[in-house]
């Protein structure tokens, strides 16, 4: 994921490489800031968010979500073009089939980058054809061919990149069994990670989201495809010390959502202790106009991007809250953002 300032200054055009990037609200360890392309909101006022009430992921899903990450990271690096990559494209693609979903998949060639990428999706019906998007990104940080040797070491990305998908893939048959009022549609995402390896205000990274916002929004005015009501994005969700930061790039009133989630849910401890604004794949679905949330344990992970993130700093009780928190936020955002446009 994302460059931070604390990362040496360094722009190389690689291959088949991505990150994003930490906007800091200030600088830390001395370190340049750097300027981001969108201005970072105020914190939400936690006094106010509304009051909801818990919805308990089944007790295994935490474990089941480390299955998969377990079976992801076996798959060693995950950037295009690797091995790993397509061994994780076909695994994601036959969990949704197995659980009887139908996966699109969305591959092209970057004509610029001369690289190809794949999204996968798949959709949940819901009662209303208008839908809520539930996300991550499948690819992980490409750490070889950087000028700086530094940069360059065996990175299996068990949290940046494994955890949102494991995650997502063990949610989905939670969402299949629930009543849904919003269509759900699940995308997994390619290339969201930075070529250069800082992030340079995302300009060679997020491929994947900002292709599908793109065909999304033409195919919307073209009448061909239903709203989306909001995105909210499962980013770096395992680890086992959790802290998911208060995003300041997100829709506010998602964060009150997730905020107000993690208390009825008993996960507050891990949520919104700390605040700063993170570029990651909600971006494009803001720049459109399209509520976004991100849910990312970036502000002082010290694994990020680092040989380290591996699974055994994976934790499935870390999981099992962050599934609490998304089922219980999930009816407020349906009302919200599907239901009021009766």
């Amino acid at each position: 994921m994302r460059a931070s300032t604390t990362l040496a200054l360094l722009v190389g055009a690689l291959g088949a490489c991505m990150g994003a990037s930490m906007a800091y609200r200030a600088p830390q360890n001395g370190a340049a800031s750097q300027a981001p392309a969108r201005k970072a909101q105020e914190e939400i006022d936690k006094r106010t968010a509304p009051t909801l009430t818990a919805v308990r992921a089944p007790a295994d899903v935490g474990e089941r979500a480390m299955a998969h990450a377990r079976t992801l990271t076996g798959f060693g690096p995950r950037y295009p073009g690797t091995p790993g990559w397509t061994q994780q494209l076909d695994h994601i693609q036959r969990t949704l089939e197995g659980l009887g979903l139908t996966v699109q998949r969305d591959t092209w060639t970057d004509r610029k980058e001369r690289i190809t990428f794949t999204n996968l999706s798949a959709t949940i019906a819901g009662t209303k054809k208008e839908r809520i998007v539930l996300a991550c990104h499948h690819d992980t940080k490409c750490t070889t061919g950087h000028p700086d040797p530094d940069n360059n070491f065996h990175f299996v990305g068990a949290n940046d990149g494994a955890s949102g998908v494991a995650l997502l893939l063990a949610l989905a048959p939670e969402l299949q069994a629930r009543t849904n009022a919003a269509t759900i549609e699940l995308v997994f995402f390619d290339g969201e990670e930075s070529l250069d390896w800082r992030w340079n205000d995302g300009a060679r990274a997020m491929f994947g989201s900002k292709r599908f916002c793109k065909r999304h929004r033409d195919a919307e005015l073209l009448g061909e495809s239903p709203r989306i009501g909001a995105l909210v994005l499962l980013d770096m969700v395992g680890r086992s010390d959790l802290h998911i930061q208060e995003e300041l790039y997100s829709t506010p009133q998602l964060r009150q959502f997730v905020w107000s989630a993690a208390v009825a849910t008993g996960h507050a401890a891990q949520f919104f202790q700390r605040a700063e604004a993170a570029s990651d794949d909600h971006m494009p679905f803001l720049d459109v106009g399209i509520p976004a949330v991100d849910l990312i344990d970036l502000n002082g992970n010290p694994h990020w991007h680092k040989a380290t993130d591996t699974i055994e700093h994976l934790s499935a009780a870390s999981l099992q809250k962050v599934a609490d928190v998304v089922l219980t936020m999930l009816p407020a955002i349906e009302a919200a953002y599907i239901a009021r446009r009766d």
